[in-house]
């Protein structure tokens, strides 16, 4: 088990600091706010949703009040107790630059009615993989439950995924359940570092402010 957590940490903690592709911030026009999303109002957010497919219960999502969502991994041998009880510690995790990191496929999200419209980005690492840009939306079902309806593309790295119908995700009938947890990890994350994912720029120099005295204790 420590073998497979040496690997996967410097795999995540070598990414690339690689610019990203003008498309990428050109398509990305769900924008990061310091105002609170209410996501309250519409989902639990004290936990994290995990699809109810048996082959999707190695990690989950969870969505922030802060308008951010990230998805992760469960480390090998987690208990379901130690789920519930300190999260942070049963995901995935590692250091780099004096930072605590989790997480992949990072992104920002709006509510539009009974939608959650959430676009996803994995930025460009080692082994040439690729930036990737997605959106996706899930129809809230109630405050527990989530059903993706809809996924898409911005910035394919394969011409064939255009050609797919964006809508055929939704005939699968994929349901995200929450799970509640404690001891949640934080939402810093290097999208928040990145100036083009905020929609002010005042709130984006504040928030490096903030990580840069966090990193001095």
């Amino acid at each position: 088990m420590k073998t497979k957590i040496i690997v996967i940490s410097f795999l995540l903690s070598s990414i690339s600091c690689a610019s990203q592709p003008r498309e990428i911030t050109s398509k990305s026009n769900i924008k990061l706010e310091v105002r609170n999303q209410n996501i309250r109002d519409y989902i639990e957010i004290d936990g994290y949703y995990q699809g109810t497919n048996a082959n999707n219960r190695d990690g989950g999502r969870i969505f922030f009040e802060d308008g951010t969502s990230g998805s992760f991994g469960f480390k090998d041998g987690v208990t379901e107790e130690m789920k519930r009880e300190n999260l942070s510690q049963a995901i995935y995790s590692w250091e780099q630059k004096g930072q605590v990191r989790w997480g992949h496929y990072w992104g920002v999200f709006k509510i539009d009615k009974d939608t959650i419209v959430l676009q996803t980005f994995n930025r460009a690492g080692i082994f040439s993989m690729p930036w990737s840009l997605y959106e996706e939306k899930y129809e809230i079902i109630d405050k527990q439950t989530l059903k993706i309806i809809y996924q898409r593309p911005l910035y394919p790295t394969d011409k064939n995924e255009l050609k797919k119908d964006p809508y055929e995700i939704g005939k699968r009938n994929i349901i995200d359940k929450f799970i509640p947890a404690d001891s949640l990890p934080s939402s810093d994350c290097w999208l928040k570092e990145e100036k083009w994912i905020w929609r002010n720029e005042q709130d984006w120099k504040d928030y490096m402010e903030k990580i840069k005295e966090r990193k001095k204790k």
